[in-house]
Order: C-alpha cells, then sequence, then structure tokens
C-alpha cells in the first residue's frame, strides 16, 4: 500500500501485525521529559541571542552538536523547526521516517526527555509529521544531550532535549508564516517603558480539508498557543507568567462509526521570578500548573492534572570556579476512564498498568565547575530523586561527571559519564499515559562518551565520538520484542514478545509456542517470526508494556558542519552503533538497531537573495530476526532526498518577506517495516511514501 501526504499527517495505515504491533502507537501518536531545571536563566537585560551557543559560555561537555535557529531556517526537511535539528544529530536514530520518536544512543523513544524552559512537555510536534507545538519565533536554544548530562537533568534514562525560550527584546517585533497546510504568527511588545513585555504566538492547520482530497475518511485537526507577559518589579527582579499548549486530533470514519486514532491535549501555565545576584549570579523559582489528556474514543482517556514547583541557583565563587544547586518537585493526578470492560478480553487487564492515582517526585541536585588548570576543566555533580506511586516508593542517585580539556586554541576533548535512573515508561511520550506503580523498581542507564571537537576553519568544526551505555531493567518493548522470559526454553517465543508468544490456556496455565525462525512458515501459514494471526487463547497484551529487558549501546558518531548560513554551508553526521537487548538466556540485536546512519546536506546562496538547499537521509534496515551474528538478515536499507528553495526580499530597514517551496521525501522514498511470509513466499513489507510538499510565505518585522 502506498500512503502519501501533502500535509503533515499519515493518512490511513495498513502494516503487518508484526509492524503493526511495533509501530502502533507511534504511528497514531506521530509528532523528531521527569522534571529537570533548565540552563540558569540569563541576567535581565541581556540582549537577545537566536543561535544555540551563547556568546562567551563553554557548551556542557556532554551536549551534542548543534545549530542556531537561523541555520534550521536552511535546513531542508525542517520546515523552520529548531526543534527538527534533533534528527540530524549524531547518535540520534529513527524510529520510522516521518515520526517523531527516536533512539537516543540506544535509548527508548520513553526515555527521552522533553523541555522548555525546565518546564516538562509531553511531546514536541503535532500529530503525523507535523510541525513543533512551540512557535520557531519563541525559540531561542536547542540542546541535545544524548547522554551523561548535567545534574539538572534527571528522571530520564536516556537523552534530554531541552529547548530555551527567546529573551524579550525592548522593540515591537513579530514573524509569521502561511503554508498549504497550516498558518503561524508570533508578535510581542515592550510595556511600562520596557520595564514589561508582552507576546502571543500560535499555529492553526486546517490541513484537514486537504486531507480529505485524498483520504475522504481520514480527520485532521491540530492547533497551539503560547503567551508570555513579564514585569521587571526592580532592577533585579522580574516577575514572569508564561502559558502555552497544544491539541491533535486523528481520526477515522467508517460504515459504522467515526473512529479517533488519536487525540490529545496539554497546557501548562507556569509563574516564576528571576533575579539577579552579585557576581553574576542569578536564582530563579518557578511554579507550573498543567493538564495532559489523551483520548483513543470518546468513552476512553486518561488525564494527568499536575503541580510543579522548582528552584535553581548559579552562583560564580571565582573566577574559575562555578556553582549550581536546584531543587524539584511534582505531583501528578491521574484519572483513567480508558480500557474498560467493553475491551476484547485479551487487552482489557491492560487497564491495570494506568490506574486512576497521585503519583511524587521529589528531587535536589549540585554540580561545580572547576578550573582545575588553565585549559582543563572538570564539572562533578549528583542528583537524588524520590518516587512515590501507588504506595510504592524508590530513590536513584545519579553522580555525574563531565571534563572539558582545550588542548590547543582549536582542538578540545570532551568526555561526560553518568548514572540515570527513571520509572517505568510507556513505548512513546504520550500525554497521560504513565504507567502505575514502580513495578519491577526503577529503570537505570550508566551513559558515558569521550570525543575531540576541532575548529577546521572559520564556521567549520569537526567532531568524533565513541559512547557506550549500559541499560538494566529498561522498559523498551519496541527494542525487546523478542525477549525471552518467564521459563521459555530457547527456540520458543518469550513472555513479552509482541507477535504471538507466551499464551495463557483457558485454565490460566502458561505455555510456550516454538519459534519459527524469520522468513518460515509458521502453523497459522502466516509465516515465522510470529507473524500469525492472533491466537484465539487470552494472551495478555499488557506484558508488551511490562517487559523489562537489560541492553547495551555502543558506537561513534562523526559531525563535519559548516554553519549553513555561509554562503555554501552544510554537514555530515554520521552514527556507527550497535544496540543489544539481553535476557539470563541470550543476547540478541535490538529490534531497532541500525548500524548505520547517515545525514549530509548543502545550502548555498544563488544571489540575488535566492538559497537552495538539498538534505540527504540513509540508513540501514531493521534486523528481520534476533541474530546478533548475522547482519545480513536485515530489511533493506532506507533513502530520501529532502529539497528547499527560498526567495527574499527587504522591506524597509527590518523587515523581510520570502516565499519558500520545501519538499520532504522529494525521492517518493519507501521504507521496510518488516517481512510477510505466506505459502508463496516472504517479502518486505513497505509503508509510504510519506512525503510532504510545501509551499509558503514568511515574514518577520
Amino acid at each position: 500500500m502506498t500512503y502519501t501526504l501533502s500535509a503533515p499527517v499519515a493518512g490511513p495505515l495498513l502494516l503487518p501485525k508484526r509492524a503493526l504491533a511495533l509501530l502502533l502507537l507511534a504511528a497514531i501518536v506521530a509528532h523528531a521529559p521527569a522534571v529537570a531545571a533548565q540552563d540558569p536563566p540569563p541576567a535581565p537585560g541581556a540582549p537577545a541571542v537566536e543561535t544555540v551557543d551563547v556568546r562567551g559560555e563553554r557548551p556542557p561537555a556532554s551536549r551534542s552538536g548543534s545549530m542556531s535557529r537561523e541555520e534550521v531556517r536552511q535546513l531542508p526537511g525542517a520546515f523552520g523547526d529548531p526543534f527538527r535539528a534533533i534528527e540530524v544529530m549524531p547518535g540520534v536514530t529513527p524510529v520510522f521516517t516521518g515520526l517523531p520518536f527516536f533512539f537516543v544512543r540506544g535509548a527508548p523513544p520513553g526515555n527521552v526527555g522533553y523541555f522548555l524552559d525546565g518546564i516538562r512537555v509531553p511531546l514536541l510536534f503535532h500529530v503525523g509529521v507535523g510541525p513543533s507545538v512551540i512557535h520557531p519565533a519563541l525559540i531561542r536554544r536547542v540542546d541535545l544531550y544524548p547522554g551523561g548530562y548535567p545534574a539538572r537533568f534527571g528522571r530520564f534514562a536516556g537523552g534530554i532535549v531541552s529547548g530555551e525560550t527567546a529573551l524579550a527584546r525592548d522593540e515591537v517585533h513579530g514573524e509569521g508564516n502561511l503554508r498549504l497546510f497550516d498558518a503561524g504568527a508570533m508578535v510581542e511588545t515592550p510595556f511600562a517603558d520596557g520595564r514589561g513585555h508582552a507576546l502571543v504566538a500560535g499555529r492553526y492547520s486546517y490541513a484537514g480539508a486537504l486531507l480529505t482530497l485524498f483520504s475522504p475518511d481520514t480527520s485532521l485537526d491540530y492547533w497551539d498557543y503560547q503567551a508570555r507577559v513579564g514585569y521587571k518589579v526592580t532592577p533585579d527582579d522580574e516577575l514572569s507568567v508564561m502559558a502555552f499548549g497544544s491539541h491533535d486530533f486523528l481520526g477515522q470514519k467508517t460504515p459504522t462509526e467515526n473512529i479517533t486514532l488519536f487525540g490529545t491535549d496539554f497546557h501548562r501555565v507556569d509563574l516564576r521570578h528571576d533575579r539577579r545576584l552579585s557576581r553574576g549570579g542569578a536564582i530563579r523559582t518557578g511554579v507550573t500548573l498543567g493538564e495532559d489528556r489523551s483520548r483513543l474514543r470518546d468513552d476512553r482517556f486518561v488525564r494527568d492534572r499536575l503541580v510543579s514547583a522548582r528552584s535553581e541557583w548559579t552562583q560564580p565563587v571565582s573566577r574559575k570556579v562555578t556553582v549550581r544547586a536546584g531543587t524539584n518537585a511534582r505531583a501528578d493526578s491521574y484519572e483513567v476512564g480508558l480500557l474498560t470492560g467493553v475491551l476484547p478480553p485479551s487487552t482489557a487487564n491492560i487497564a491495570e498498568l494506568f490506574p486512576s492515582r497521585t503519583d511524587l517526585a521529589v528531587g535536589v541536585w549540585a554540580d561545580a565547575s572547576f578550573e582545575v588548570l588553565p585549559r582543563l576543566e572538570v564539572t562533578p555533580g549528583v542528583r537524588t530523586d524520590l518516587y512515590a506511586s501507588q504506595g510504592t516508593a524508590a530513590v536513584g542517585v545519579d553522580p555525574r561527571l563531565a571534563m572539558i580539556t582545550e588542548v590547543t586554541d582549536k582542538v578540545r576533548v570532551r568526555s561526560a559519564m553518568g548514572v540515570a535512573h527513571q520509572p517505568p515508561a510507556f513505548v512513546v511520550p504520550v500525554p497521560g499515559f504513565q504507567p502505575g506503580g514502580i513495578r519491577g523498581g526503577l529503570q537505570k542507564a550508566v551513559q558515558e562518551s569521550l570525543g575531540v571537537e576541532v575548529d577546521v576553519a572559520s564556521g567549520t568544526t569537526f567532531s568524533l565520538t565513541g559512547f557506550h551505555n549500559g541499560f538494566f531493567d529498561m522498559s523498551d518493548p519496541l527494542g525487546a520484542a523478542p525477549q525471552e522470559t518467564g521459563g521459555c526454553p530457547p527456540g520458543a517465543f518469550p513472555a513479552g514478545s509482541i507477535a504471538g508468544d507466551r499464551v495463557r490456556d483457558p485454565t490460566g496455565t502458561t505455555r510456550c509456542l516454538p519459534r519459527f525462525p524469520a522468513g518460515t512458515i509458521g502453523p497459522d501459514r502466516t509465516g515465522g517470526g510470529g507473524q500469525g494471526a492472533e491466537s484465539n487463547t487470552s494472551r495478555r497484551i499488557e506484558e508488551v508494556f511490562e517487559v523489562r529487558s537489560r541492553g547495551r549501546a555502543f558506537g561513534l558518531e562523526v559531525l563535519l558542519k559548516r554553519k549553513l548560513t555561509k554562503r555554501l554551508g552544510g554537514f555530515v553526521a554520521y552514527t556507527l552503533s550497535r544496540s543489544t537487548r539481553a535476557t539470563a538466556a541470550r543476547t540478541y540485536i535490538a529490534s531497532f538497531d541500525r548500524t548505520h546512519v547517515v545525514h549530509g546536506a548543502l545550502a548555498f546562496d544563488l544571489g540575488k537573495n535566492v538559497r537552495a538547499g538539498a538534505r540527504v537521509t540513509f540508513y540501514t534496515g531493521l534486523p528481520k530476526a534476533p541474530d546478533p551474528t548475522d547482519d545480513a538478515t536485515r530489511l533493506p536499507p532506507f533513502f530520501r532526498l529532502d529539497l528547499r528553495l527560498e526567495k527574499r526580499w527587504r522591506v524597509g530597514e527590518r523587515a523581510w518577506i520570502s516565499v519558500v517551496a520545501e519538499w520532504l521525501n522529494a525521492t517518493l522514498s519507501k521504507e521496510a517495516v518488516a517481512t510477510t511470509c505466506t505459502l508463496a513466499g516472504c517479502q518486505s513489507q513497505l509503508v509510504g511514501p510519506v512525503t510532504i510538499p510545501s509551499l509558503g510565505v514568511e515574514g518577520a518585522f
């Protein structure tokens, strides 16, 4: 089957059972998080900086490659969204082209946290392959920490994506864009002689109307909003409030009913106080109220009402020593009206994972940066978090250590290591979906990396990084689908396998089914590897989400980048990696392991304010079978080409307007997601092409 997107949304999606089981939640959620504090708050009145790297600030050793917002504007396939730079960074492995979920250095999507100004957000992108839930004009900086992150981040045993909002400006300004599938705008103005500022922004999609031309039975809707007001009560004190939220809906019409495939909303209101201290210090305190809601049908939903409080303190003690510390507390009240007795018996028990309850998490952290030698900076840190859910409590103690050595003015060596804990997680980040209790204990990750960074020339850098992560008691039903547990011997499907494994007979007795090699015919005549039709016995699907495994990921990351805003700019990002999962019985390749992931882009100035760009993406296929010794048993690789062309006109001294044509997957490439076997033989199951041609107008003043 082919499904084509002329707007950022997937049409009806038909997958084989193995692929459907692995991609179901990701596919319907679509659109590349517990609570951490953000970077130290900037001094009030500091000038706005649109680049990712603040002038004069040494980036943390654990931070991956970065791009400025203006560079992301020139990145084909990113549609101008700063958060889109995440998907091209080394160490990031896509689950499926177009979906905003990633394995970061082997950590599953549910273990990757998303934050905006230290505020946890449940997702970054709208449904389908839509834009980010925050207007690009509001974003000043986006950091990707693939592992060994600073102590201010925690409660996630994978990567961290941290966004910072732009600082207020002392002049009226705004941005807007109008595209085939949505429109967005941002306006900000100072008031009270510059002591205050107010901002409003938002985006609304009319892609649903366009989508009906290609898929009349599919409904789509999304929108988002942002508002911020700040006021300097003294030269050193500022009070501000920021509210933002997002809505997504994806539905399917059938002859008998209208089905909600995916419907989510989240809202945040954050009240904060920033105070500038002597000698360059700063302190921020904030309180956040929020609500997350997901709806799969009108009578099935989960909702999380939350309140959190945080404090962040930064103080330079001397020219060579800076101390940072903070606290964070969060309470989540979950209400569940989902997965009731109307469901088939085989899935009804999954409701036990998401009960109505109140969860609590409290944490403290501290670190300090020491300039031990003129060219050596060491940053030790530690954070401790207490988790409580359904009468069960657990404590995670996470030490961290980072070092930066300046070998020369142009060569730096960066190393980072640390431990990270996280409660059990859902498959992918979905608003309101957090397993209740702490079944099986906390997840744990031990992360380490060592790399060298070289300034090759003006605006051009090269980095080479090796990493190794170890995972323990990990929640990863996507990567650990073939895990063997529960007494199933080698050669049998295990408990927790997504595709027909251990089953319970009518008496409740557990038994194991024989394992058939990938590509062979099973007893149901639909293929080996558990791709057969669901057994009539009441398999407990909830075991998929409770499965725990050990894991390991190691690899090499390469990034050669010349700023995309140069007359001729571009980058090559390459990740060579291997991710494995293990049980007491065996070790095998993770279901979503991709040996090679390559991104390359060129952006060039054609003159007369015309810029063009092209980007290629290539990655090797998923493993067909969990055999760590045979890389030949993989699905076909995937390749796509993205294109961008822009013509800009200046209007006066400050304003500009441009016409932008962009095309994600101009090659109309399809991606193999599984192997389907019948009596006639086996063949790869292809999905796609996932493609988005876009034509729009952008402007700013």
